[in-house]
């Protein structure tokens, strides 16, 4: 490739670049708090390069410094939207081992969470972590890959508006993944209603016996067994929503599913 042609290929470059970038900042793993920013622009630069051979040139480039920056803006919105796409899966998960972890008492123990920015409980960033398992094991980071490729040929760069259906497809995906952290807590709440419902009966029936202290034993110990037993339930509904969740933003993406 002749020098000319490589100059000509820098306005593009530059739009895959941010939409690829906005992706790192916004995906699961890759916008992860605990990878180093430069690790994240290395590898949005590494993407770019490979991706930018397979793009389409667009027909009108900007050739002003104002229309360049708003092609960038509008590509990096785009990536940042991308990523959000998957990330409702992820935290739903995370929301419902917070609502285990409470249930439980576990939330006295909190830690910080450089992943969301706040404190998090130890179920929490257990299921968590048990989604970005799932999601390696799946390899949803390719799918992630994959897409991108997929969403220049379906939306080339300078052509991405936002419509009234993609926002109702951000609502239903929020929706579903409030269902899916209900799911996965469901066991715990249903547990502990009981477990609050008996100690309740015990406190009136005998006035003498400390509930506080021992309830708080009692839906530790409980809240253990739930919590194993609901981690092998809980394995096959993470892997299929996540599998489900990616494979349908994907879709989009490619422009397989209709916006």
């Amino acid at each position: 490739m002749s020098l000319p042609e490589l100059l000509n290929l820098i306005p593009l470059f530059v739009l895959v670049f941010f939409r690829t970038a906005g992706l790192m900042l916004s995906a699961p793993l890759f916008g992860s708090a605990r990878v180093p920013r430069r690790v994240k622009v290395m590898l949005a630069l590494v993407i770019a390069a490979g991706l930018v051979q397979g793009v389409k040139v667009p027909p009108v480039m900007p050739d002003n410094t104002l229309l360049l920056a708003a092609g960038i803006a509008g590509e990096l919105i785009f990536g940042l939207l991308m990523g959000l796409g998957v990330s409702p899966t992820f935290i739903a998960i995370h929301w419902g081992g917070e609502v285990m972890g409470q249930q439980m008492g576990m939330n006295l123990a909190e830690t910080f969470d450089p992943q969301f920015g706040s404190g998090g409980s130890l179920v929490g960033d257990m299921y968590f972590m048990l989604a970005l398992v799932f999601f390696l094991l799946i390899r949803g980071h390719h799918a992630l890959i994959d897409g991108l490729a997929g969403s220049f040929k379906a939306l080339p760069v300078l052509s991405v508006t936002v419509t009234a259906s993609l926002f109702d497809i951000f609502v239903g995906l929020l929706t579903g993944a409030m269902v899916l952290a209900i799911k996965l807590a469901a066991p715990m709440l249903v547990t502990m209603l009981v477990v609050d419902l008996a100690l309740g009966f015990i406190g009136k029936t005998m006035p003498q016996i400390n509930v506080m202290n021992a309830g708080l034993t009692i839906r530790s110990a409980l809240g253990m067994l739930v919590l194993i037993v609901g981690l092998m339930l809980a394995s096959n509904i993470t892997r299929d929503a996540l599998f489900d969740g990616i494979g349908a933003i994907t879709s989009i993406w490619k422009g397989e599913t209709a916006i």
